[in-house]
């Protein structure tokens, strides 16, 4: 969680709004609830899903979303 903290700080700013979620089944609820999102950052292990999977999922429902992991 402190790394999850240090980036929403860092990406936070000016002109950026930045979110956090603590697994990649409360992203996919979240991209559907609060969107639209331009980037998704996500890290490759994570609980309930993991960022392959949430990659995978947020290409197919959202096809013009940025994903990194």
């Amino acid at each position: 969680m402190p790394v999850r903290m240090l980036l929403i700080r860092a990406l936070s700013g000016d002109w950026h709004e930045a979110d956090s979620a603590s697994d990649g089944a409360a992203v996919l609820e979240r991209l559907g609830a609060a969107g639209p999102f331009d980037v998704l950052l996500t890290d490759i292990q994570m609980p309930t899903m993991d960022g392959i999977a949430l990659a995978l999922a947020a290409a197919r429902d959202y096809p013009g979303l940025k994903t990194y992991l």
